[in-house]
């Protein structure tokens, strides 16, 4: 009986799981190296507007001429350092989990749209609560008053923008791991089917 030739691992799970193209991962990593530089930059500046306008820093201190930590300062950098780690963990996850929902078709189509949708709807309104919230914390006073486009609300949106942008690379990668991943169970199942 002649051996049957095994078939094409790709045509197996093409509609189930579409392979990302691998150019976008070239161009986000390079994104990402170039981008990791400005965010830490930026963090830094926005560390030392945290610091400079503590309403409860001592006359004369400031980031570059620091004095004793009050608690309300050092409880500040714990939130700015953990919650800038946070932030970026669940835009990651969040933006892993839209593209898992456009790329792979083995869940149903409602519940693909269900996941875009209730993503989508958390990307944008954290995005929202944090460019609203994160200028007047880190400046210690309401900003509205001023121009829109004042230096403090420029820092505070470019360091978000940046991380943010930082998080497209991590995300990306995943789902391609995921794939690949996929792509290799799949072929191993048609090779055993074949072998049976």
């Amino acid at each position: 009986m002649p051996h049957q030739s095994s078939p094409n691992p790709k045509t197996a799970f093409a509609r189930r799981f579409r392979q990302p193209p691998a150019w976008i991962t070239w161009v986000l990593g390079i994104i990402f190296l170039l981008d990791v530089p400005v965010v830490l930059l930026l963090a830094f500046f926005m560390w030392w507007a945290v610091t400079d306008n503590a309403p409860d820093i001592p006359p004369g201190c400031s980031f570059m001429n620091p004095c004793p930590s009050t608690p309300g300062e050092r409880e500040r950098s714990l939130v700015f350092c953990l919650g800038s780690i946070l932030l970026w963990v669940v835009f990651a996850y969040s933006i892993y989990r839209l593209l898992l929902a456009c790329f792979d078709a083995r869940e149903s189509a409602d519940s693909r749209r269900t996941t875009i949708a209730v993503t989508s709807a958390l990307l944008v309104g954290l995005s929202a609560v944090v460019l609203c919230v994160l200028p007047d914390w880190a400046y210690g006073r309401p900003l509205f008053p001023q121009p829109f486009w004042n230096t403090a609300r420029i820092y505070s949106y470019a360091y978000f923008f940046a991380a943010l942008l930082s998080t497209l690379y991590p995300a990306y990668f995943a789902v391609r791991a995921r794939y690949c991943r996929y792509a290799d169970s799949r072929a191993s199942a048609a090779i055993c089917e074949t072998d049976s």
